[in-house]
């Protein structure tokens, strides 16, 4: 009888015992990624750090035409300059404003991406400000580049109009992607600055 009564004891304890977790588990949060909106992300980085980023390292665009700078390796140039419009090319949406550096030759050596559509992410990926890690997918990361050339469409194209014109004398500065044997040597810049400083 004394051992019936302390087996049932035993067993109530260690029922008692097996039903008390001594810690608490809970799902591991998921890192802080980038805003919940590409237009959230790119607002929070736009003119506190992408343009900036763009005007400081920016390499002058006859630098780089002359072969004075190296950029092995790299998928996008930063660049800047002033040069002569020789025509705008509106064969398509991704109009092209075709450019002169100097010194003058009137050949083409850059082309502007001009809209009213941006095509490529030279800007998104030239200053490794917007990295890949910061977002959730690869979804996000496209999201987040259309967002930046759509910024360049509403602050800085469209406030020039239809200003930039054959004769046109601009100062610019953007990004570009690195090619090979393109003409005009410097090929569709993405301006985060676009100013028309004369017209002949």
């Amino acid at each position: 009888m004394m051992q019936t009564a302390r087996a049932v004891v035993i067993l109530t304890v260690c029922g008692g015992l097996a039903s008390c977790v001594p810690w608490t588990v809970r799902p591991i949060e998921p890192e802080t990624k980038a805003p919940q909106t590409a237009a959230a992300y790119v607002e929070s980085i736009w003119a506190s750090k992408l343009v900036p980023a763009v005007m400081s390292s920016a390499i002058d665009a006859r630098v780089l035409l002359d072969g004075r700078a190296s950029y092995a390796g790299s998928c996008c140039f930063l660049v800047k300059g002033t040069g002569q419009v020789l025509a705008v090319d509106s064969s398509s949406r991704v109009g092209l404003a075709m450019v002169d550096i100097a010194p003058f030759d009137r050949k083409p050596d850059l082309s502007i991406q001009i809209g009213p559509v941006l095509r490529g992410n030279a800007l998104r990926d030239a200053t490794g400000i917007v990295r890949f890690t910061d977002f959730v997918n690869q979804l996000q990361f496209a999201d987040a580049g259309n967002e930046i050339n759509d910024r360049v469409l509403k602050t800085v194209l469209a406030p020039l109009g239809k200003s930039i014109v054959s004769g046109s004398t601009i100062r610019f500065a953007g990004a570009l992607e690195a090619r090979e044997k393109t003409s005009p040597a410097l090929a569709e810049l993405v301006p985060v600055q676009l100013t028309v400083e004369a017209v002949r």
